[in-house]
C-alpha cells in the first residue's frame, strides 16, 4: 500500500468518527470549558419531553444532580459508538447523583428508535427531542452533541463530536464536579 492510499484511507476514517450533522457532514470537533465557577456559568435551559413509550419527562426532576446531556441520532455512527461508555459511566456513578440523559433527534418515532436502545442497553432516561430543546441549548449543530452540566444546573462543559481520549476526559469531569477528585481538565 502505497503512502498517498494511507493517508487517504486515515483521514477518511478521522473525518467519519468525528462527529455527523443531520446532512451527514463532519463537523469540527471540540471540547470546551465554558468555566471552573459557578457564577460564570451559563444556566441549562429547563425543558420538558417525553420518553419513547410517551410519558411526560420534566428536566426539573433531576435538579440538584451532575448530569450528562447527550444530543444523538440513530443514524450517526459515532453517536452509537460512545454510548456504551455513557451506559457503563451512568452505572458506575448513579450512586453518587450522576445521571445520563439521552435525547433523540432526526430519528423517527419511537418504533424506529427503540431497537436501538435495546441493542445499547441504554437502561438511562432516552426522550424524544425537538427543535425548541436543541435551539435553547444554543443550537444542535452536529452529533453526537453533549452537555455536561453541574448539581447547581449550569453548563459546565459541551463536548462536539468524538475522539480517541472523549471518555476519560468526561470521566474525570464527572469525578469532579460529583466531588470525588480535587481537579478538573482544565484544557483538552
Amino acid at each position: 500500500m502505497n503512502i498517498n492510499r494511507l493517508i487517504l484511507i486515515l483521514g477518511i476514517a478521522a473525518i467519519s468518527f468525528g462527529s455527523c450533522s443531520s446532512d451527514n457532514s463532519a463537523f469540527k470537533i471540540e471540547a470546551k470549558s465554558l468555566s471552573l465557577e459557578e457564577s460564570e456559568l451559563r444556566e441549562m435551559p429547563p425543558f420538558k419531553l417525553t420518553y419513547l413509550d410517551g410519558n411526560p419527562f420534566d428536566s426539573k426532576l433531576l435538579e440538584g444532580k451532575v448530569l450528562f446531556i447527550d444530543f444523538w441520532a440513530t443514524w450517526c455512527g459515532p453517536c452509537l459508538h460512545e454510548i456504551p461508555s455513557m451506559v457503563e459511566m451512568g452505572e458506575k456513578y448513579k450512586k453518587y447523583g450522576f445521571e445520563v440523559v439521552g435525547i433523540t433527534v432526526q430519528s423517527g418515532d419511537a418504533e424506529d428508535i427503540q431497537p436501538t436502545i435495546d441493542r445499547l442497553n441504554m437502561d438511562y432516561h432516552v426522550l424524544i427531542g425537538d427543535e425548541e430543546t436543541m435551539s435553547a441549548f444554543g443550537g444542535i449543530y452536529g452529533f453526537p452533541t453533549n452537555f455536561l452540566i453541574t448539581k447547581k444546573g449550569n453548563i459546565y462543559r459541551k463536548f462536539l463530536g468524538v475522539y480517541p481520549n472523549k471518555a476519560e476526559v468526561v470521566e474525570k469531569d464527572i469525578r469532579f464536579l460529583l466531588g470525588l477528585d480535587e481537579k478538573p481538565i482544565e484544557e483538552i
